[in-house]
């Protein structure tokens, strides 16, 4: 089993996958935001996931990065083999593996925001700002409102959403709990300098392939990885890790 830096060594240097030569790699979709190259010296959970599912399959892979809307569309389009972070309503001709990822999405505001939220309906009396593709993930309430909103937009690069935050360009901002408060912190505020108002379900995602045959071989790999705890345990160490960085 690779060590921490030995894992980074790879990500670093390269982001193909050791398998037989002569294979074309398979084309994996990752978020924008999730990319080896916008990590630094971080380790992504998922692109080191990905890696070690494909490697121990025998299967070679090359990551490409997309904005997280677009993935969806260029699994339809065969421009990829899987992709990350699939969330919502099944699309037809695309097979699914079962939940992998579960982000905890808050409603974060400035601390002297002067009102309560009790409702996704709430929320449309404000500017917002989200991750993207949030209207597909967190469903047909959350979009309605959104409809109603003084302003409403999706980001796709997380440091921006929580610049406009900062800056009062927005006053609500929707995003995952743990990507928020690391960021915010990488900026140096503190956690008593917003609020939070906890409006939705945990949003599940999933990896999207489209051929059933890999889907299959993937998804049966993984859930004997997480009966097993070792995506538990890969997940706490790339968090290990990327922490003993800051």
């Amino acid at each position: 089993m690779h060590t921490l830096p030995g894992l980074l060594l790879l990500l670093c240097c390269s982001f193909t996958s050791v398998a037989s030569e002569g294979e074309a790699p398979l084309l994996v979709g990752l978020s924008q935001n999730s990319a080896p190259e916008k990590q630094g010296k971080t380790i992504q959970f998922e692109t080191e996931l990905f890696r070690q599912l494909l490697t121990e399959l025998g299967y070679k892979a090359e990551f490409i990065a997309a904005p997280h809307a677009r993935l969806t569309r260029m699994l339809q389009n065969k421009q990829l083999d899987m992709a990350a972070r699939q969330g919502g309503e099944p699309v037809a001709g695309l097979f699914y593996s079962q939940p992998y990822l579960e982000f905890h999405n808050l409603v974060f505001a400035l601390s002297d925001f002067p009102d309560q939220l009790h409702s996704i309906q709430d929320m449309s009396r404000y500017s917002v700002a989200s991750f993207q593709n949030a209207s597909k993930i967190l469903g047909t309430e959350f979009t309605q409102a959104m409809k109603m909103a003084a302003s409403f937009r999706e980001v796709v690069d997380h440091d921006q959403a929580i610049e406009m935050l900062q800056q009062r360009r927005i006053e609500l901002l929707v995003l995952d709990k743990i990507t928020f408060y690391r960021r915010w912190a990488d900026k140096g505020l503190k956690p008593h300098q917003v609020r939070t108002f906890d409006l939705f379900p945990t949003a599940q995602h999933h990896i999207g392939f489209t051929d059933a045959k890999l889907q299959q071989q993937v998804s049966r790999l993984l859930q004997q990885w997480q009966d097993s705890g070792r995506v538990a345990e890969l997940q706490k160490q790339t968090r290990q890790h990327n922490q003993s960085l800051n």
